[in-house]
């Protein structure tokens, strides 16, 4: 059986406050997780000039469960993506431990915060 996961996303701005949930199979570890997950929506959110354009991909993807499923969800790791847009600042936390990541990390430096959690 694939170790489960669950990731929020909370995206905080002067013009829009909201959460979106994740659920998914294959990564049971918040390392892995901000590796492999998590990394791609920073990416996409720092190359975006427009947060909304991140928000509207995200909700067109349709990869995003509803918040109800996301507290149901039997995972192995929770974890969460907290961007603060008006400070363009990142943070991940898994756990009672988080990281801050600051505004523009590129690919590497985020594989190396993973590799340290």
């Amino acid at each position: 059986m694939a170790d489960t996961y669950a990731l929020s996303i909370t995206v905080q701005s002067h013009d829009f406050d909201g959460e979106f949930y994740f659920v998914g199979e294959g990564y049971g570890t918040g390392g892995a997780v901000l590796k492999h997950v998590a990394t791609d929506h920073i990416l996409a959110m720092k190359q975006r000039p427009q947060v909304a354009e991140y928000l509207l991909e995200t909700l067109q993807d349709g990869s995003n469960v509803s918040e109800s499923r996301y507290n149901q969800a039997d995972a192995d790791v929770s974890c969460g993506l907290h961007f603060d847009v008006d400070h363009q600042q990142f943070r991940f936390w898994v756990g009672d431990r988080g990281v801050e990541i600051g505004s523009r990390p590129t690919k590497s430096e985020l594989r190396s915060i993973a590799d340290d959690l």
